[in-house]
């Protein structure tokens, strides 16, 4: 080692910021870190050809704002390519091209993702968007783990996992909320029921869905999401292969709701349904 590179390894050395990240041992120890000290987990996929992952270890990894932030996380790395609990849960998360960076809950839930590269003042950004998201999220579920038959914090943890493509467990919440939220507002039922059927539909399970739906259709009428209830209902009984009975929701739609933005697809699927 020649002098200069000593001197500036012993500055960073002594300096009193490590060198990088931190990153855990492995997923599941950081998950009960994350539990433990009550921190959001963010984890790197990585596989070792992929170029832009160790461009990341090399720039952004080790930059000093960045590795501050990251003591707000528990980091670990996860490489898609490693042994088979490590494929498992690149799996689990549907990583499918990396670097992908996916921040999540102490429970494990998706807060955030990133796919690609990204240089130190972008991910700052991410980071700063996942600690947001990730307050949110850890509340309701803090609340849920407190009160499991809470309709809001179901609900609300259930739309934000929806919007995160992780249906399975949306689906888990959102059922679970349309239990329990008798008392809670309107809309937030009707978005529920309107969220839980499209993912039954998603998942050939018809006849829930339909059961859902109109659940949903038989609360007081709302015009904001009745017309959308009403044309998942008829793409149901489209996918289920019950054309007659998609006709006549998709009417209404057209019929009561023209000014709604779903109006033009109801017409749309109709059309298709005459043509066939």
């Amino acid at each position: 080692m020649n002098g200069a590179v000593a001197l500036t390894t012993l500055l960073l050395l002594g300096s009193g910021h490590p060198v990088g990240i931190r990153w855990e041992k492995g997923f599941d120890e950081a998950l009960k870190k994350a539990q433990a000290s009550k921190r959001p987990v963010l984890v790197d996929f990585w596989a070792e050809w992929c170029g832009w992952c160790h461009r990341l270890d090399k720039t952004t990894y080790v930059e000093p704002v960045v590795v501050k932030m990251a003591e707000r996380f528990v980091s670990v790395k996860v490489n898609t390519e490693g042994g088979a609990a490590e494929t498992a849960i690149a799996i689990r998360y549907d990583v499918s091209s990396l670097p992908t960076i996916a921040f999540l809950s102490p429970h494990g839930r998706p807060l955030l993702r990133m796919n690609g590269y990204q240089s130190a003042s972008q991910f700052q950004g991410t980071m700063e968007k996942a600690q947001e998201i990730a307050g949110r999220v850890m509340a309701w579920e803090a609340t849920i783990d407190r009160d499991p038959r809470d309709a809001e914090a179901l609900a609300a943890l259930g739309v934000h996992l929806f919007e995160q493509d992780a249906y399975g467990e949306s689906a888990l919440m959102l059922q679970r909320a349309s239990q329990v939220d008798a008392r809670r507002p309107l809309d937030e039922r009707k978005q529920t029921r309107l969220l839980l059927g499209a993912i039954l539909k998603s998942d050939e399970k018809f006849q829930d869905a339909e059961s859902v739906i109109k659940g949903g259709l038989a609360l007081a009428a709302n015009e904001h999401f009745d017309p959308k209830l009403l044309y998942v209902l008829g793409k149901v009984y489209v996918a289920w292969g019950r054309r007659d009975l998609a006709r006549p929701p998709l009417q209404k739609v057209v019929s009561l709701y023209p000014q709604s933005p779903i109006a033009q697809k109801a017409r749309e699927t109709l059309v298709s349904l005459e043509s066939k």
